[in-house]
């Protein structure tokens, strides 16, 4: 990495790269790029591998990457990839004012990630893998959602 030191970044009340720490990810690795899309999005979207019965005669299943946006009233709504690559470059790079100039080491890696539509879906896709195989996922996810749940009670 080259980028030292955590970044917090509080535009427009968005809060989604606060704490991320550009030293915690190689992003010359697109399962990095991966884990870094997902822990930027942590507060709004979250990701699981469900499992979806394939049409066949055997009746068998097959693990998919399911996305959910959250929704203010603590709901998750069901979306698909391409609403969140509309999401990601609308919506959230509009409220994080990103810009081609004048970016910060965190956003500029947030920028290249985001830019092309095809790599972005790549890099989505990729949390599925990580999903599928990274055995402290679920310790990861259960301790930053305590960590913002304990943020929000203060």
């Amino acid at each position: 990495m080259i980028f030292t030191g955590l970044i917090y970044i509080f535009l427009s009340g968005i809060t989604m790269l606060k704490d991320i720490d550009i030293n915690d990810y190689n992003l010359y690795f697109h399962l990095h790029k991966s884990y870094f899309l997902r822990d930027c999005l942590f507060e709004e979207i979250s990701f699981t591998l469900e499992k979806v019965p394939l049409d066949d005669e055997f009746q068998s299943f097959t693990e998919e990457l399911t996305i959910y946006k959250k929704l203010n009233n603590g709901i998750l709504e069901k979306i698909e990839i391409d609403e969140l690559i509309f999401y990601i470059q609308t919506d959230i790079a509009e409220e994080l004012g990103i810009v081609h100039s004048g970016l910060n080491a965190l956003e500029s890696e947030f920028y290249r990630l985001i830019v092309y539509i095809d790599a972005l879906r790549k890099v989505i896709n990729n949390i599925g893998i990580i999903l599928k195989y990274d055995k402290n996922i679920n310790k990861e996810v259960k301790k930053k959602k305590k960590i913002l749940m304990t943020e929000n009670l203060l």
